[in-house]
């Protein structure tokens, strides 16, 4: 007998029994916020969904279908043409919200358990595709005709190692890599307190190439499994000094969120601890690991007031985990309703692309596959959200690829992508968008 998606139990969601109309006020949200025209859907018979009394898209009922059906009746980006039901099926992560049980070992849903791995779309943005579609066959504008670039750096040490720590590296340089050259580097750059770690570097970059940047800051020493992390009341005065750099690119600063955020009652406290030492609110961030789960990540951040995460990407692959490089409001499965916040959905992170463990590219094959991705981007006006740590400098692993940074934000602007940071797009939003 065919399980049926409105009757099943989901973990941490209640029951799901979505309607046609739930999915028409979302979507129809969406587009109004896409476009300058007036978007209105009406469903008629409950077999269509009418957009301005012009474009007819069949429903498909894709909350009553089986995993294997979903696969089967996906094709050409959608489930059989309803272009309206399958925007809802990727802003939403309906397929992640109903499979959430499957996890990896730090608590993620795996890339490999993703609609986009099976179906083989994780670098299609499939929103931006049929939102596109719309606007060409009603012959409106988007909102926004700028693509820009968001350039965000995950900040999971200030330093390199310090004390044992420091040491046992150097041990390992000198047994294990047999690399002596890194090994004497670290201590002369240690002696010299020049350290290739601390953020001056990319506040320097940012300064060169005339770009802004949003900085993640870790509110507490992170478990081992996950590592990084600092005290923050030991690291004030130099925080508050790299504040004040930060400040002067028009750069802006938010929490990388505690590894343990989802077990622990703790959020709260962590954005008090930030505002305390920045003293300034804490409206944007993004999990440490991208740590995330559709049925709880979004609570915790509304609740938390949290305006702006861009967690919203796989560890194992670049790509448009949500099927769009654009900001919107996440879904709320339980209370039928948009969060009171946004998501900017990341789309490369550095340690994707060369981490053997992901998908290990070379330098010039993960800049390959930058480019390409800028160029999806530009294409529909979107923002391409690029995480670069600032620990991924310096290292024996990592040498090869510091040109990749730069690199990247070269051939963004000079696509005319334009640097905008995590209050630029809360302030578009707000001021804009949400008319």
């Amino acid at each position: 007998m065919k399980e049926l998606r409105n009757c099943r139990n989901f973990e941490g969601g209640g029951l799901m029994e979505l309607t046609p109309n739930d999915i028409k006020k979302y979507v129809e949200k969406y587009l109004n916020k896409q476009f300058n025209e007036k978007i209105q859907i009406e469903i008629h018979q409950n077999k269509y969904y009418i957009i301005n009394n012009e474009l007819k898209f069949g429903i498909y009922d894709f909350w009553k279908k089986t995993d294997k059906e979903l696969i089967n009746d996906f094709k050409d980006f959608s489930f059989q043409g309803d272009y309206i039901g399958t925007i809802f099926f990727f802003l939403s992560g309906y397929w992640e919200y109903i499979n959430n049980h499957k996890k990896d070992k730090f608590g993620r849903f795996p890339y490999k358990e993703s609609f986009q791995f099976k179906t083989n779309i994780i670098e299609e943005p499939v929103v931006d595709i049929l939102v596109h579609y719309i606007k060409d066959k009603l012959n409106i504008e988007y909102k926004n005709k700028m693509s820009c670039i968001f350039i965000t750096h995950d900040i999971d040490h200030l330093f390199l190692l310090k004390g044992k720590l420091f040491y046992r590296t150097i041990l390992g340089d000198i047994i294990k890599r047999k690399d002596l050259k890194t090994a004497f580097d670290k201590i002369i750059k240690k002696t010299k307190k020049n350290d290739p770690w601390n953020i001056d570097k990319l506040i320097e970059l940012h300064k060169k190439l005339g770009t802004k940047g949003t900085f993640f800051f870790l509110p507490d020493i992170q478990p081992k499994k996950t590592m990084g992390g600092y005290n923050l009341e030991k690291a004030r005065n130099y925080l508050t000094k790299k504040y004040d750099d930060i400040k002067k690119i028009n750069g802006s600063i938010g929490i990388h969120y505690d590894a343990r955020y989802l077990k622990e009652n703790r959020m709260q406290n962590d954005v008090e601890k930030l505002k305390k030492v920045f003293e300034e609110k804490i409206y944007c961030g993004r999990s440490h690991f991208l740590i995330f789960d559709i049925t709880k990540t979004f609570d915790i951040l509304e609740d938390t007031g949290i305006k702006l995460d861009t967690t919203g990407g796989h560890a194992e692959h670049i790509g448009f985990r949500f099927g769009t490089s654009k900001p919107f409001r996440p879904f709320n499965f339980e209370e039928k309703r948009e969060y009171n916040l946004i998501e900017v959905p990341l789309i490369v992170m550095d340690g994707t692309l060369q981490a053997k463990k992901y998908m290990n590219f070379t330098p010039q094959e993960g800049f390959e596959e930058i480019k390409k991705l800028v160029n999806i981007i530009k294409q529909y006006n979107g923002i391409f959200t690029f995480l670069w740590h600032n620990s991924s400098f310096y290292t024996k692993q990592w040498k090869d690829w510091e040109s990749v940074y730069e690199e990247t934000i070269k051939y963004a602007l000079s696509n005319n992508l334009y640097s905008i940071n995590a209050t630029d797009i809360l302030k578009y939003w707000s001021e804009t968008n949400d008319k």
